[in-house]
């Protein structure tokens, strides 16, 4: 138990924090009608780039 408070609540606050103003940001660029560039289908990460 004193592990999720400890370590494991104050990341789950931050991703819960993170999603809430990606979509107030979303919602806020829209208004002004700016659209926000489209996000890759893929992680850049785990694509390996050849040649090593």
């Amino acid at each position: 138990m004193a592990f999720f408070i400890g370590i494991a609540c104050p990341w789950l606050v931050v991703a819960v924090l993170d999603i809430m103003a990606s979509g107030r940001r979303d919602s806020e660029l829209a208004a002004l009608g700016i659209t926000p560039a489209a996000r890759p289908e893929t992680s850049s990460y785990l694509t390996p780039q050849l040649p090593y």
